[in-house]
């Protein structure tokens, strides 16, 4: 489905944030992207949506180049900021995005998901009046109701409450069970171990882990602790920095 070949990006020429990555994501997976700042998750997911030029390798969705407007159209990217246009009610976001994607809203769909999520009420509202999970609610109706090929989600579940998440849980891995695609980054490592059938480890522009969750032996938090050798930093925390404390 999704080939990610010899990929290479860099923002300067000390440190490519990629070298030579190669990728291949298929059609059902629910993948978990995780690694620590800088290591290249948010590079990654603008070069599969042509957000960035790819400087080097290939991108491909079905054999077709990335960059094809046939290919971004089976594509719903959930960016981290909550950017929705707020002079629109969160019913008119989803029309129009449904008109930009081509798609027929399912009415009955809707009033589902947005009942679940305690939207249904506040579809009519401007998306100004919004919290910040309301917007995050907002923009996972809106890709559920698209049902694109393929969803790819920068956490966006942050900031959502604690009920909501658990019935996102439940749509997105109903998603992926009737053939959507999910990439999904997050620092919450718990969650995408929890939610996702696949997980991949970037560290230092390779690829430290990559494989499905049923076969780790570990978790997923004890392999980034590993990969950031948390247990060396402890001890040099605890032999060079001196806590003073007055009464």
């Amino acid at each position: 489905m999704l080939s990610i070949q010899k990929i290479h990006h860099s923002y300067d020429k000390e440190q490519p944030i990629f070298n030579d990555i190669n990728l291949e994501i298929k059609r059902g997976e629910f993948v978990a992207i995780a690694g620590p700042n800088g290591s290249g998750k948010t590079t990654l997911i603008k070069l599969v949506c042509n957000l960035l030029k790819l400087q080097k390798g290939s991108i491909t969705f079905n054999g077709t180049s990335h960059t094809s407007l046939s290919v971004q159209s089976k594509i719903v990217y959930l960016p981290s900021d909550d950017y929705i246009p707020e002079f629109l009610t969160g019913r008119e976001y989803i029309m129009l995005m449904s008109k930009l994607y081509k798609k027929n809203i399912d009415e009955q769909n809707l009033q589902v998901i947005s009942s679940h999520l305690s939207m249904n009420k506040k579809l009519s509202e401007m998306v100004e009046s919004y919290s910040h999970g309301m917007k995050k609610k907002l923009q996972l109706i809106n890709a559920l109701l698209l049902n694109p090929p393929l969803m790819i989600i920068d956490e966006t579940l942050n900031g959502i409450d604690v009920e909501a998440k658990e019935i996102i849980k439940i749509l997105l891995n109903e998603y992926t069970k009737n053939g959507g695609t999910i990439i999904i980054c997050s620092h919450d490592l718990e969650l995408m171990q929890e939610i996702s059938n696949r997980v991949i480890l970037f560290y230092k522009g390779e690829v430290y882990l990559d494989d499905l969750v049923s076969n780790l032996t570990r978790s997923l938090s004890d392999s980034f602790k590993e990969l950031m050798n948390l247990e060396e930093v402890k001890n040099e925390i605890r032999t060079s920095f001196q806590f003073s404390t007055s009464d």
